[in-house]
Order: C-alpha cells, then structure tokens, then sequence
C-alpha cells in the first residue's frame, strides 16, 4: 500500500511540473493580453497561501531560486489567469527573502490573489501556476475593516502655477487607488479641520486619482488639501503640511491682459442650501405667505372664555421647577489621548466647566459643523443641550437631548423631563 501511495504521489508531482512547463511562454510566442513578453526561461513563486485573520488576509509564499528581485502581489475580484491578469490590481511589491504580505481587502466579498516575479531588469514574468503563486479559493475577510485601516494615506502634496498659466496643477500621492478622495481649496491656509469650513470649494476626486488641475482666479493667494472620502464622513479629519496639505499658497501672476478678480466667496457649496419653497404642493400656487412651517397665529380669546380660565386656574399650584446643574460624563474627567474627542473635551473642560455657557455653545456648533463619528456627536448634542437649557431654550435643549439618547439615553432622560418641565410652566403661564 505504500508504494502505490509513493507511486501515485510522484505521477502528482510529475503531472505537476509538466503543468508548470507547459504554462511557460514559448519563444517568440505572443504573452497573454496585458503580459509582457518573456523568454523561455520563466521563474515563479512557491507555495502562495492566503491565511484570513480578521478582516485582513496574510499571504506567504517561497521566493524562487532562480532569480533575485521583487515579488509582484496580485487581487482580483475573480480568479486571475492568463486572460483576466490585465484586470487584476497591483497591490505591492515586495523584496526577495521577505515571503510574506498582509492585504486589507476593501470588503468580505473574498478574493484572489497571484505573486508574479520581478527581475533586477525590471522584467515581469506573469507565469500563473494554480496551488504555486495563484490562488484557486476566494479569501474573504471575517469581519468588516475599519474605516482607519482602508483609507488612503496621502502624501507629498504640491501645487504649481500650469505651464501655460491658467491655472494650479495639483499633485500628491496615495496609498490606496481604490479610495475615493476630496480636494479641498480656499484663500486661507487648511492646517486644522475647522479652516476646512471655510475653504473656497470642494471636489471629489475618481478614484485612482493623483493630479487635478483646477482654473482659478489670478492675483489671489490659494493653498489645497486632499483628504480621503470615508474618513472625512466619520469626522476622522488630520491635517499635516506638505503631506496631505500645501505649506506655502499659490497664486497665479497678473499679467497684461488678465484681470486680478475679488477672492471668491468662502460660502461653502456643502451642505446644499436649504430647499426654497416657493410653490404650493397641492395647489400649485405662488406662496405669499411663510415658505416653512410655523406654529399657529396666536388668537385672542373671547372675555367670557378668559374668564373661566383665570377661575379654572385660580387653585392650581404649579410646582417649582427643579434647576439642574451642569453634568460632566464620567469619561470626560480624565484626559483623552487625542483626537475628535480630545477636541470636543477641550470645550467641556474649558467654557463649559468655567460657566462661559454662550461661548461653550458657539464652539459645540462649531464643532458640530465638521461631520463626526456618531458616538461622539452624540457626545457634543448632549453637552449642546445643556448650553441651551442654561440659557433658556428649552425647547432648543429637549431636541438635542433627543438626538443624544441614542449613546447616552440614561444620562439624557433627566435633561428631556427637565425641558418638559419647563414648557409646561412657560405655556401654563402664557394662560395665565
């Protein structure tokens, strides 16, 4: 039995290597669409493994003796043979003796991968050997990735007056073509997220994307940012010059001919402006009167009604409303390592705590404006409605503590029952 078991084991293996030869190009012989030509002689990877940890697959494999050079790393959404090789993303190059690279793949939907050899010449030789430097099973991640680990790092940022003048090409690079990215510029230098708010304009950028030239106004001062999508939406905003934005501003010269324009508004075009109602939805008609819902006019009651209430109200005792002060989460009484929640607990610690409760809430708004990680929005609505609640806006206040209750739901029960509160005592002496 165990010889015909060596026996069948080495046909395998012969089988094998005849595949393998077979697969080599022959001399003078066309390469496969979107390969490059290759001699006879045709080295190759090893033992390819995609090993999924997490959301993450490790791929191992043993460099070939043959040759000295780099290890081409492959992903496709299919399996990548001779006729889908083209399609396939080029993901990294790694040095001989290394025999290992970690993908964070963009999703779970699973993925092949194929290790090409790279010679010191610069030669590629895409020979593609299942169970040898291909893989024949999707590997798809357990878990989804963080937005962290998948976005772009961007780097070396420059922007420069175009050859003809007409406008600034701008350059950077990016770890991720698969991500999509924003461009931002303004008149101001972008060096913290809020200088973000008050740039000229945005633009989002395809992806794969590493230049973009934008015509701008002649004799202004214009500095630039390019931030990845996914982090801006969840409020992860980090800003380093002369990686991600522009040191120093560029402007192009006025010269005979041109006229030196005003800088452009810093309206920003996002969020969209409100919707301007001007049209009746059922009839059609020109609106004259107010475009967005208000509360119902106010109408004077008769004297025989306002009578009857002062008599119903004659023996109420309304009770006193119990005053609160201000609350400070638990987790805001040690300092953050950094970050958004660094920056939101500086306005806790700072106007807040100190009593400067109108500029506690100018820079909550403030803050608010950037767009945030839910959890620490919350966090800001629920310090948000407390400034209102202090100054009086009860109805203000009981709307954020809404919009807090979904993180904070215990800490916010007490503030909504104490806005109730409130504008019963404010209606019940309106009827008064």
């Amino acid at each position: 039995m165990r010889g015909n078991h060596d026996q069948r084991l080495g046909v395998v293996r012969f089988l094998m290597v005849m595949m393998a030869f077979l697969l080599l190009p022959i001399p003078g012989q066309a390469a496969p669409a979107g390969q490059p030509e290759t001699a006879g002689f045709a080295p190759f990877a090893t033992r390819l493994k995609a090993q999924v940890i997490d959301y993450q697959v490790k791929l191992t494999w043993k460099d070939s003796p043959d040759v000295k050079g780099l290890y081409v790393v492959y992903r496709s959404p299919e399996e990548i043979t001779s006729q889908s090789f083209a399609k396939a993303l080029l993901l990294a190059k790694v040095d001989a003796g290394v025999e290992f690279f970690v993908d964070t793949p963009p999703d779970q939907k699973g993925y092949f991968y194929a290790v090409i050899v790279q010679d010191a010449a610069g030669t590629l030789y895409p020979v593609l050997i299942p169970y040898r430097n291909k893989t024949s099973v999707a590997a798809a991640g357990q878990t989804a990735a963080p937005e962290e680990e998948l976005a772009a790092r961007i780097s070396g940022i420059k922007a420069r007056v175009s050859s003809v003048g007409d406008g600034v090409d701008v350059t950077f690079t990016s770890s991720s073509p698969t991500r999509d990215l924003l461009l931002f510029w303004g008149t101001g230098p972008l060096s913290r997220s809020e200088d973000l708010l008050a740039s000229t304009s945005t633009m989002q950028l395809d992806q794969g994307t590493t230049r973009c030239f934008l015509p701008v106004f002649a004799g202004v001062d214009y500095w630039f940012a390019v931030l990845d999508a996914g982090l801006y939406k969840i409020g992860q905003i980090t800003l380093v010059n002369g990686a991600n934005t522009t040191i120093a501003p560029v402007q192009i010269p006025v010269t005979a001919g041109t006229v030196a324009t005003a800088p452009p508004s810093a309206q920003r075009p996002m969020p969209l402006p409100s919707l301007a109602v001007t049209l009746g939805a059922q009839s059609g008609q020109q609106l004259t009167g107010p475009v967005l819902p208000e509360l119902p006019e106010k109408i004077k009651v008769s004297a025989a009604t306002e009578k009857s209430i002062r008599l119903l109200m004659k023996n109420v005792q309304l009770p006193a409303v119990k005053e609160r002060t201000r609350q400070v989460l638990p987790s805001d009484a040690t300092p953050m390592p950094g970050g958004e929640l660094a920056r939101l607990q500086a306005i806790v610690t700072g106007p807040f705590i100190e009593g400067d409760i109108a500029g506690a809430a100018r820079s909550l708004m403030d803050f608010l404006r950037m767009p945030r990680a839910a959890p620490v929005e919350a966090r800001a609505r629920y310090y948000l409605g407390q400034t209102y609640y202090f100054q009086g806006k009860a109805r203000e206040a009981l709307m954020e503590f809404i919009l807090s209750e979904d993180y904070y739901y215990p800490e916010a029960q007490p503030w909504k029952d104490a806005c109730f509160e409130k504008l019963e005592h404010a209606d019940e002496g309106r009827v008064r």
